[in-house]
């Protein structure tokens, strides 16, 4: 799972997709040069038995598939374009699937053929990203390409090994819906913690707002929105699955698959509802903000308001006159209580004032 905890993250950068250069023939496989390194594990599932090979060969993995009812081959990194392209032609699989294997921007979809099915998700791996995988499934087969270690497939691999009777029984489409279930429902606990995070900030809003709240929202809101992105076309992607008929797709898979739209459903729906209330909570974060430096404004308004009475008396009585020449010189210059009885002016004003402001409400 993606781990989206830490106030006032950073804004991630966008990460670079390798295209093939303008102009070039279809079907060409570039490979990025920032690709991992590829490495292959096959898993053979036939007769109550699992075979698993780990780092191995292609042609290793075509023997375990000749020997065993189904076989999931799975590609983990891009570099090597020969083997990808060699993997293509034993399975048959046409170039330009192939090109989009390697192409990792790639919107989610599905593409039917006649021997196999093509499905490209966006799948969230174990690190702060997610990355594309790319899966066919036919008659006795499932492959799998993913763009480096890392994925959401322990459950499946571990209740193949536990000897799940569906995943043993079942055929290669019932292999490939367990791992389009295990990437979709991989997005749980992203949404959900997108949605306690959001109930939280909302708390500590209402208690006091602060400048770390509103980059934390605008970040989480990218990430939904990047989430819609990968979530809408996935679930289209299912129905087309669903539309499917084809000797290698049973009804009975796709009532499984129709589940599967419906966890995507729920998805879209969280994802959308939490997107809105974090767009909210920036709206309310800038009004309590305002409503806040409005009350400083007034505070520091009223305070000045008050003192400016009692500087006017202060600087009057301050100025320098001398009252021996004249009974209408300053008044209480010269009187033994006179500095008193200007503290008391002064006290009396800035209480009435006091009384007329709470008076008007305004403080």
């Amino acid at each position: 799972m993606i781990d989206l905890t830490g106030r006032g993250k950073r804004r991630k950068k966008r990460e670079k997709a390798k295209r093939s250069e303008i102009g070039a023939p279809p079907g060409q496989l570039v490979a990025d040069p920032e690709a991992a390194r590829t490495r292959l594990t096959a898993t053979g599932i036939g007769g109550g038995e699992t075979k698993r090979l780990v780092g191995c060969t292609l042609e290793d993995a075509l023997l375990l598939r000749e020997t065993c009812g189904k076989l999931w081959l799975d590609c983990t990194g891009l570099a090597d374009i020969d083997l990808i392209g060699r993997i293509g032609a034993a399975f048959g699989l046409h170039p330009l699937t192939l090109e989009d294997v390697v192409n990792t921007d790639q919107r989610p979809k599905c593409e039917a053929y006649d021997a196999y099915a093509f499905v490209v998700m966006r799948m969230l791996s174990g690190e702060e990203e997610s990355e594309q995988l790319s899966l066919f499934f036919g008659e006795g087969f499932v492959v799998t390409f993913q763009e480096r270690p890392g994925d959401a497939f322990d459950p499946v691999r571990n209740r193949i090994e536990k000897g799940a009777p569906r995943l043993h029984t079942g055929g290669a489409d019932y292999l490939a819906y367990a791992l389009i279930d295990a990437v979709v429902d991989a997005y749980f606990p992203v949404v959900d913690h997108h949605g306690a995070r959001l109930d939280a900030i909302e708390d500590e809003i209402f208690d006091d707002v602060d400048a770390v709240q509103v980059p934390e929202l605008h970040t989480m809101r990218r990430e939904l929105f990047t989430m819609r992105r990968y979530l809408r076309p996935t679930r289209d992607a299912l129905g087309v699955i669903m539309r499917l008929e084809r000797p290698f797709l049973s009804e009975e898979t796709k009532v499984y698959f129709a589940d599967v739209q419906d966890h995507c459903d729920q998805l879209v729906d969280l994802n959308d509802t939490y997107r809105e209330t974090a767009a909210g909570l920036i709206d309310l974060h800038m009004t309590l903000s305002a409503a806040k430096t409005n009350e400083v404004i007034n505070l520091l308004t009223i305070v000045s308001t008050i003192f400016i009475p009692l500087g006017f008396l202060a600087g009057l009585w301050g100025m320098n006159f001398n009252p021996e020449i004249s009974r209408w010189n300053m008044p209480l210059t010269q009187s033994p209580y006179g500095y008193p009885i200007a503290l008391a002016i002064m006290a009396v004003i800035a209480g009435g004032l006091l009384l007329f402001f709470r008076k008007k409400r305004w403080i």
